[in-house]
């Protein structure tokens, strides 16, 4: 999907390094175990230099549920995370989103739960930069409901893309 939506940027060269061996159909493969994201990030930390630091770009409708990820402390500790905002979130949304280890205190949050979600913010065990409300109606959140409900995805995705997502049964 990548490679569909991204074809007439020339500077973009889309990556493998998650993509299946066996290039069946995703919904008809079995995977003997999930592809984590911690598993993806310490394969990409490999190849980099011990300098280079390392992003990890993400919607706040899925960081949300970053707390139930696989090994989640650990993805705090290996990269940085670039959350993209939406409308209706707060500042203490994010900080009570994280795992139960890195959280503050309820008491610390109260007092940002009207502050919009932007600027850094960099707690012990995780840095978080934060990108204010994005004017993009697209997330991946809406697209899998768009999906599943059977509505077109033209305001989400380019033609191509919204073809490839149908032809695949992908988010049925």
């Amino acid at each position: 999907m990548l490679a569909l939506a991204t074809s007439d940027e020339k500077t973009f060269a889309p990556s493998l390094l998650e993509a299946p061996e066996d290039v069946t159909p995703i919904r008809k493969q079995k995977q003997e175990r999930p592809n984590y994201t911690i598993d993806t990030v310490r394969r990409l930390k490999r190849s980099l230099k011990a300098s280079d630091k390392l992003f990890l770009l993400i919607g706040i409708d899925a960081f949300a549920d970053i707390a139930k990820w696989h090994e989640a402390e650990a993805l705090f500790r290996e990269c940085e995370f670039i959350v993209g905002g939406r409308p209706g979130y707060s500042l203490a949304d994010v900080a009570n989103a994280l795992p139960e280890s890195l959280r503050p205190r309820a008491e610390v949050t109260k007092p940002f739960h009207k502050q919009k979600a932007d600027g850094d913010l960099v707690l012990p065990g995780a840095t978080l930069h934060l990108m204010g409300d994005l004017k993009q109606p697209a997330s991946a959140t809406a697209i899998r409901e768009h999906v599943a409900a059977g509505r077109p995805l033209g305001r989400f995705v380019d033609p191509v893309v919204g073809e490839y997502i149908k032809k695949m049964g992908l988010y049925e």
